[in-house]
């Protein structure tokens, strides 16, 4: 019997030893789902890719966070440099405040140059740190604290000198008006003067001549000029007279310096004057021993100050006028 069967042949054809397949009909292979790639790549791929989002969320984090820190430390930096030129700027003003403080007293002078100096020392130092070192401008802002406490404590010495002060100068206007007085009561006196030379010239009173008046150096030595005079002397003869009281004698020399004041050492050197009225003061005394013969005698007034011009001498025995005379210096 014929086999009419298209695929016969190829059966015929075959091995044997098992049976074949069935065939694939056009219909069944339409129907067949795409072939899908391995599971276990797919899955390395997704791990991958989360790993990649990770690491450039990580970079980009890093990069936010290392801008905000560079920045902050950009604004501290700043505002540490800002804190440090306040600090110079305090310094320069405490500098200048003790800069302004200037009084006559030696001592306090030097205190103040010492703290001076402290100042411009730590000048160096600040400009010379870091404004970042923090622990070095607090040190550094301490001093100057301790600086500005003693600058209040110098103004308060410098205002108690001040009011000392005026207290002396309130003082010296005392004497100044007492001295002026003394010379008003030196002019009156100096009215008198004819008064006194007509007593003089009484019989029995001692008359004297040759008065005159030289500087003296410190080495006992002529001098003309104000500043080399360190003493005026004054020297005069006692006549001789036999009628005359014998026995010690006071000699008087008041001295004028060309300024109108009358030179003493001290304001209780006074002696009576023959004429009367108020005791006058004196310059200089000496006591003589005199016994009616011809008598030199010489007074001496020391001083450490003598201006130029010219110096009016009037000298007094036992309380009479006895004559002047004027000494010039240069």
């Amino acid at each position: 019997m014929e086999n009419n069967n298209p695929l016969s042949g190829q059966h015929s054809g075959a091995n044997s030893t098992g049976p074949l397949p069935p065939p694939v009909s056009p219909r069944n292979r339409q129907t067949l789902p795409p072939p899908t790639p391995p599971e276990k790549k797919s899955g390395k791929s997704k791990a991958l890719l989360i790993v990649t989002i990770i690491l450039s969320i990580a970079l980009i984090a890093s990069g936010v966070y290392i801008y905000k820190l560079t920045k902050q430390s950009e604004e501290e930096l700043a505002v540490a440099n800002e804190q440090k030129q306040e600090v110079i700027s305090n310094l320069e003003q405490l500098k200048t405040d003790y800069g302004e403080l200037r009084v006559s007293n030696d001592t306090l002078n030097a205190q103040l140059d010492s703290e001076r100096k402290k100042i411009d020392a730590l000048m160096e130092r600040i400009k010379k740190t870091e404004a970042t070192n923090r622990a070095k401008m607090r040190q550094y802002e301490k001093e100057i604290m301790n600086l500005k406490s003693l600058l209040t404590g110098y103004v308060h010495q410098i205002d108690s000198l001040n009011v000392l002060t005026r207290a002396l100068r309130d003082e010296n206007l005392k004497v100044k008006s007492e001295i002026s007085k003394s010379k008003q009561q030196v002019e009156e006196l100096s009215q008198e003067r004819t008064a006194l030379k007509s007593m003089v010239e009484k019989g029995g009173e001692l008359k004297t001549r040759d008065i005159t008046a030289v500087a003296l150096n410190d080495r006992d030595k002529a001098a003309s000029r104000a500043r080399q005079t360190a003493q005026i002397k004054v020297c005069l003869t006692l006549i001789e007279n036999s009628l005359a009281k014998r026995g010690p004698r006071n000699i008087y020399v008041r001295i004028k310096s060309p300024d109108g004041s009358l030179l003493t050492q001290s304001v209780t050197n006074l002696f009576d004057p023959v004429a009367g009225g108020s005791q006058l003061i004196y310059s200089a005394m000496r006591e003589v021993d005199y016994n009616g013969e011809e008598l030199e005698a010489c007074v001496y007034y020391k001083d450490s100050d003598f201006m130029p011009g010219a110096f009016d001498i009037e000298v007094f025995l036992d309380g009479a006028f006895v004559g002047s005379t004027q000494l010039v210096l240069k």
